[in-house]
């Protein structure tokens, strides 16, 4: 957790804020004091913000959290949704997310793993049972309360009567842990959510993601075509998860039976809209007397202060704080991971997307007809806006296949959303402050035109990926200009490795001549 700054307010929506837990790119999350001495997050959208896609996604999931009841899952404490600043506010989970407990500790023992999965199966069947998809279920959105695991980041979940929000080819989620049927077909349902949820377990007992790491055109080709790697995987876990990652939908076992199948009992009714369902018998209680599990909630760090006085005393309120103020600007991501409560509505992944900058000169001295701007000696620059099928009219891939090897100069506006990962392209948990580079991915052409449907596809369509930034040379600088994200800065232009129409390039940053 971070101090409050004194541009932020002193309460929002009459809750009074205790620290910043997380940033994003179009808002903040801040660790709030409801009734009764409650913890909350409470989650901002920047005032002043005005792209229409993204507040109607902030608006849908508000509407969404408030329909999930569940044991499992991080419940809706309250909303502002009719005038600046937009928020809402659901309950605050402490402890670590299990990707953190993974790499730290390593994967739990295999009864720890059961005992998660039979949870979180139970969460999700009863999410499910309220109409309400996930669609982002992964390690970094699950975390392990001392009492018991909770899903997190419903920013890009839907429910059944919800119009989805997305542009044409895209889809909501991580690589590695879509659903193939996702990746193809943007089939979203319920057995999508089943299907991430089994990668997620894998990856806890195993350690490692059962669709491998590396690119992540060639993570998604695995997904699509090969068989999950479920070496190592304890004997118990290992019928229930492959049939959780069955390639055929229609093949999975619902949440529920996926949970009866690893000991949860079964319900016989409909999760009802009003109190949360109680916890299954013997669930919570293996929980508290697990001692594997309790040792890695332990994880979770400085309690968090009790009141605002505290806060004061452990310096995370400034003394005599009380603007009234709304938040600024802020970079991209910062706060305690123990929050694990991003906007997800906002800067939620799609593959279709994301990109973002470092600040750097620029000499422009030509234009071309799409407003590019191409700079030859003494070092080429590239400046203009990207989308998805628009390289005849941007030329930024091109620019890039030209630049091998290069350092060039780059303003770029991406009219799409961004994927934060750590330094080997493994997507992280958005509010941790450790990332590394960004990734993005443009559609280049699809032969014979897009599909009837009219989304791109990895096989007819082309596409290029570009990686910001490594471990040795981190990069960060992310900006939200004019509807749009935006990087600029210098850089070194590296890859150009094609496969099966997906090229990867790399840009590392370098300092300016």
């Amino acid at each position: 957790m971070q101090p409050l700054r004194p541009a932020d307010p002193a309460a929002i929506g009459g809750y009074p804020l205790l620290g910043r837990l997380g940033e994003g790119g179009m808002g903040l999350v801040y660790l709030a004091l409801a009734g009764g001495g409650r913890h909350i997050a409470l989650k901002v959208v920047r005032e002043g913000l005005d792209d229409p896609q993204v507040l109607a996604r902030f608006r849908r999931e508000a509407q969404t959290v408030a329909r999930v009841r569940s044991r499992y899952a991080a419940a809706m404490v309250a909303s502002g949704l009719i005038e600046e600043p937009f928020w809402l506010a659901t309950e605050y989970v402490p402890g670590p997310t299990l990707r953190q407990a993974v790499q730290r500790f390593g994967a739990p023992p295999a009864g720890t793993c059961v005992r998660l999965l039979a949870a979180l199966a139970t969460g999700l069947g009863e999410v499910h049972a309220q109409g309400v998809e996930h669609r982002d279920v992964k390690p970094s959105n699950v975390v392990l309360a001392p009492d018991a695991p909770r899903l997190i980041d419903f920013g890009i979940a839907r429910g059944e009567d919800q119009t989805q929000i997305t542009r044409t080819g895209g889809w909501n989620g991580t690589p590695g842990y879509v659903a193939p049927e996702v990746l193809r077909e943007q089939a979203f349902g319920p057995p999508a959510d089943v299907f991430s949820l089994g990668v997620t377990i894998a990856y806890a007992a195993t350690g490692r993601p059962p669709f491998g790491a590396g690119p992540v055109e060639a993570v998604l080709l695995r997904t699509i075509n090969d068989e999950p790697d479920l070496a190592g995987l304890p004997a118990e876990l290992a019928a229930p998860l492959a049939a959780a990652m069955a390639k055929n939908p229609a093949d999975r076992p619902t949440a529920q039976e996926l949970a009866v199948a690893c000991g949860a009992p079964a319900r016989t009714s409909r999760a009802d809209s009003g109190d949360r369902p109680a916890a299954p018998g013997g669930l919570q209680e293996g929980f508290a007397s697990d001692s594997a599990y309790q040792n890695i909630t332990a994880l979770a760090g400085q309690p968090v202060p009790a009141d605002v006085a505290t806060a004061v005393r452990q310096g995370l309120v400034p003394d005599g704080h009380g603007k009234t103020g709304r938040p600024r600007r802020a970079g991209v991501i910062a706060g305690a991971a123990a929050a694990v409560l991003v906007l997800g509505s906002a800067v939620a992944f799609r593959y279709i997307g994301g990109g973002d900058g470092d600040d750097g000169d620029r000499t422009p001295t030509g234009r071309t007809a799409a407003g590019a701007t191409v700079t030859a000696d003494p070092r080429p620059s590239f400046e203009g806006s990207v989308s998805d099928l628009s390289e005849g009219r941007s030329g930024f891939g091109s620019f890039l296949k030209n630049n091998i090897g290069r350092k060039v100069r780059l303003k770029v506006g991406l009219n799409m959303d961004i994927k934060v990962t750590d330094g080997k392209g493994a997507a992280i948990d958005i509010s941790g402050a450790e990332h590394d580079n960004v990734i993005f991915q443009v559609w280049s052409a699809c032969e014979g035109g897009l599909p009837e449907n009219g989304k791109p596809e990895i096989g007819r369509c082309t596409a290029y990926h570009v990686n910001i930034g490594n471990d040795e040379r981190p990069w960060r600088g992310l900006n939200f200009v004019h509807g749009e994200f935006t990087f600029q800065g210098n850089f070194e232009v590296s890859g150009g490795a094609d496969y099966q129409g997906q090229t990867l390039y790399s840009l590392l940053p370098v300092a300016a001549d």
